[in-house]
């Protein structure tokens, strides 16, 4: 894409896309802690027993993990996301109309549908498939955004709080939601580069690409499928990636 007189790769554009997208759940997620006090005194209801509604929304997006790995493998990964999107403005929007505790819990377990879709591996897997070489400084731009989030709309709601209500300041990040962010990620996100008649940045014949590694006699490339780049270059079954030394470590360390 030409930009001010600049050919920029279109990968770029995906992953600000990417990261606006965690910008915007993850800040509409983090907020709540904003809402505790005015709640607990509009209903009469502890602190304890309203920041159980958030553990419960963390417990479950972290068991849904492995289900949006596989709707993200089964249909658009794209889609996928932006239905994050899409639950998480509409539960938050629905907020203001509970009026005991069943329906605030059952409100936010169906909001951590939307925090596990809007966030981490679907999104993770489309900036992944855009980038071989800066693949890293991508991804933390993506991930990143999750505490940029929190820390710009916290704030932000905390003020909306002051001036108006609650009520309005839940609206209003719902509105956010899918108004802004969902839009913005229809308009910037591609699954693949193929998508828009690209190769991935580093991949070899795309913008940034360094070219295949050659074998020794100057034959065809000589990646070692076994190596992170190597692993880059194809896919894997469930079976496969579970053996796979770096899944093994991988696992591991966000386990602990």
């Amino acid at each position: 894409m030409r930009l001010g007189g600049r050919e920029i790769f279109f990968g770029w554009f995906v992953t600000f896309g990417c990261a606006f997208v965690v910008f915007g759940v993850a800040g509409g997620q983090f907020s709540f802690g904003v809402f505790l006090k005015p709640m607990t005194e509009d209903f009469g209801w502890s602190r304890a027993t309203l920041s159980l509604a958030f553990g419960v929304t963390f417990m479950i997006s972290g068991l849904l993990r492995p289900a949006a790995g596989y709707l993200a493998d089964r249909y658009s990964p794209k889609w996928v996301a932006l239905a994050g999107v899409l639950i998480m403005g509409w539960m938050l929007a629905l907020i203001p109309a509970v009026n005991n505790l069943l329906q605030l819990y059952v409100i936010f377990a169906f909001m951590s549908v939307g925090v596990t879709l809007g966030t981490g591996p679907i999104l993770t897997k489309i900036v992944s498939q855009w980038f071989v070489a800066r693949r890293g400084l991508t991804l933390g731009i993506v991930s990143g955004a999750g505490s940029f989030g929190a820390m710009f709309l916290v704030p932000a709601t905390s003020a909306v709080l002051v001036v108006w209500s609650w009520q309005q300041a839940y609206i209003a990040l719902g509105v956010f939601l899918v108004f802004v962010v969902l839009p913005m990620g229809a308009l910037l996100i591609r699954n693949r580069p193929q998508d828009k008649g690209l190769r991935a940045y580093g991949s070899g014949d795309g913008p940034g690409g360094t070219g295949a590694r050659q074998g020794r006699g100057g034959g065809g490339s000589s990646l070692d499928r076994g190596s992170p780049e190597g692993m880059a270059r194809r896919d894997f079954t469930f079976g496969e990636a579970v053996r796979t030394p770096l899944f093994q470590r991988l696992s591991f360390g966000y386990f602990v």
